[in-house]
């Protein structure tokens, strides 16, 4: 799987996905990946399978280095991918005995976070969808200053300073600890929004990650006025709060 003539796809970014699957942006780095195969990367539970490859909306019959192209794939929803991330062929699964998607528990995964599930099901009505939200948190204003570097010694608790810090200036936290949160799974966006209470109270981004491998995750105040978020990206990690019309440009970072 991993040899030198190995069919790699390294990711650029997810232009649609779906709990199903999803159409990307990929460029090819190994062998010359063709429509059919399966591909699977460190972090993915189970396999995707390249449906189609197309480029200036003509389909092609395989991609090779260094060319580019949009590809569609199925298989599980695309969230744990990441930018630079590197798509290596594998056999192709035995359908009978090996389940394509294996989500974790999400329920388990919010207690290993120290958020406790509470209240009713469901949310108010007019409540922001979850990928709406989602992609409002990615529309944030450019500030490269913001961005914590991995490398960095103190990295992690510069990101939970400036969640905290974030979270109190826009108070998306009740005063009893309460907020909706998207659980951070890979079917988060198809379990939506749900009420929790911060068991701890800070430091929750290096909680998420110690839990799911990744910090990112999403969050909304009760009554929606505050989004907050934690987003995975190319150069590091940016905190991002929204407050009242979040989907217009007003930051904070």
């Amino acid at each position: 799987m991993d040899g030198p003539e190995a069919d790699r796809l390294q990711l650029h970014h997810a232009v649609e996905h779906g709990p199903e699957g999803g159409v990307c942006v990929v460029r090819c780095v190994g062998g010359a990946p063709r429509a059919g195969q399966f591909f699977t990367t460190k972090d993915l539970t189970g396999t995707l399978r390249l449906d189609r490859i197309e480029k200036y909306g003509r389909p092609l019959e395989f991609i090779d280095p260094p060319h580019s192209a949009k590809v569609h794939v199925s298989g599980g929803p695309l969230v744990q991918l990441r930018y630079g991330d590197v798509l290596v062929a594998v056999p192709e699964p035995d359908e009978a005995v090996l389940p394509v998607w294996v989500a974790p528990d999400w329920r388990g995964r919010l207690e290993d976070c120290g958020l406790r599930l509470v209240g009713p099901a469901g949310v108010p009505a007019g409540f922001p969808e979850v990928l709406r939200a989602h992609y409002a948190a990615r529309r944030h204003q450019d500030s490269p200053s913001a961005l914590i570097h991995d490398p960095l010694p103190d990295a992690g608790a510069e990101l939970d300073r400036r969640w905290d810090a974030g979270a109190a200036a826009a108070r998306l936290v009740s005063p009893k600890g309460e907020f909706y949160v998207m659980p951070p799974t890979p079917d988060g966006h198809e379990i939506g929004w749900v009420r929790v209470r911060d068991l701890v109270g800070t430091g929750l981004p290096s909680r998420v990650l110690a839990a799911t491998g990744r910090a990112a995750f999403l969050a909304i105040s009760l009554d929606g006025r505050a989004l907050g978020a934690v987003t995975d990206e190319e150069a590091g990690r940016r905190v991002v709060v929204r407050e009242n019309a979040w989907d217009g440009p007003r930051v904070r970072d």
